[in-house]
């Protein structure tokens, strides 16, 4: 069996040493145990599975001393203690090589590592993205503000790595905030082009440094197919993409829809949907920069004859307040793409009250993690 060096020690992924198919079998249980939660008799299909290795599209990697900078994620034996890492085999080879440039640079600097309980220090996070088939790299440093920092000999180290993955944009992100997650308060393009771009069947993507994008894209084709499928579109449908990021679940709707409409509250990821929109030729779609409770209860009173809602929510899922809008605005049909079952099951307490759950399709697109994904798809009573 496979095992990264790492795995007795690094929280990046917990289940190697589960065989495969235990690991398919027990997310089945756990998607089977929602519906029981529920009360619910709606069909379960079988689990869709991924490549185990290499999947992953982006890793956020932390910096960390112990006699010199370390870098790596933190560790699942010992609380806030940072495993060193040399390997990666859930994200890509190119971590190896990247991971030792980042190090050997900070370490020639002598750049002091941030510390996230007095909040001093410099060096803050590594931000690694591949396009998995076009083979694109965007690399980011994030830093504090508290020093200079020497962006033309990060790009030099960066540039000089033989690579299976191209280079094409490097970035500095400062993140002053106290926060542990990486925060974009500002962000510099070093070096190469401001975007990366993914295929993905017939369509190409543009993806910024802190754009969100599905983690697998290995299965993403896959699943947006199997999402049309459960739209059924004829070319009459108007729909309606809420949380839409860069707009690719709407992108993948519109060649079989009348029209569709796609909102997300970020402003930048917006512009970013309209750029997919317009390098695909795809006409018949719009965004909107806007909160989705408050669209629901404003702009979304002109949707009323909505046939299809399509909802990807963060993680966190839905607020009460977004589903009585949902409950208001009484689409056809829903179809519900979610991260974490638990939220997901939250939701759907709610959401059966005007809907039938119709089906439930679980998809790995975190091989050797507890994650998965999941797609309802749901009918108005």
């Amino acid at each position: 069996m496979k095992v990264c060096k790492h795995f007795s020690e690094c929280g990046g992924c917990r289940l190697q040493d589960t065989p495969y198919p235990e690991q398919l079998a027990g997310k089945e249980d756990k998607i089977r145990t929602l519906l029981g939660s529920l009360g619910l008799c709606a069909e379960l299909k079988p689990i869709n599975y991924s490549d185990q290795w290499y999947y992953r599209n982006k890793m956020e990697f932390s910096f960390g001393r112990d006699e010199r900078v370390i870098c790596g994620l933190y560790s699942k034996n010992r609380k806030g203690e940072l495993v060193d890492l040399e390997e990666c085999l859930i994200f890509s080879p190119v971590a190896a090589p990247i991971l030792r440039a980042v190090k050997d640079f900070a370490r020639r600097n002598e750049y002091p590592v941030y510390n996230r309980y007095s909040h001093q220090g410099f060096l803050r996070n590594v931000i690694v993205r591949e396009a998995k088939f076009t083979q694109q790299l965007m690399v980011g440093m994030v830093t504090t503000s508290s020093r200079e920092f020497k962006a033309e000999e990060f790009v030099e180290e960066l540039r000089s790595l033989k690579l299976n993955s191209e280079v094409k944009s490097i970035y500095r992100i400062i993140n002053d905030s106290w926060s542990d997650a990486v925060v974009f308060q500002r962000k510099e393009l070093l070096w190469g082009e401001p975007l990366i771009e993914e295929q993905l069947g017939d369509f190409k993507f543009k993806i910024g440094m802190d754009t969100f994008f599905q983690v697998n894209p290995g299965m993403i084709a896959g699943f947006y197919d199997k999402l049309a499928g459960y739209a059924n579109l004829s070319g009459q449908e108007r729909v309606l993409d809420l949380f839409c990021g860069a707009g690719s679940i709407g992108i993948w709707l519109a060649r079989k829809a009348k029209f569709v409409w796609g909102v997300e509250a970020s402003k930048e990821v917006v512009d970013l949907a309209w750029q997919n929109a317009k390098i695909n030729h795809i006409e018949n779609i719009s965004f909107f920069s806007a909160d989705a409770r408050r669209f629901l209860n404003t702009q979304g009173a002109f949707y009323r004859d909505i046939d299809l809602l399509v909802i990807n929510p963060p993680r966190s899922g839905l607020s009460k307040r977004i589903i009585r809008s949902i409950l208001r605005l009484s689409p056809r049909t829903i179809i519900y793409s979610s991260c974490n079952p638990t939220a997901l099951a939250q939701d759907l307490g709610q959401l059966i009250t005007g809907y039938n759950l119709d089906s439930i399709e679980p998809f790995d697109f975190f091989p050797h993690t507890p994650h998965l994904e999941v797609l309802c798809l749901l009918r108005r009573k």
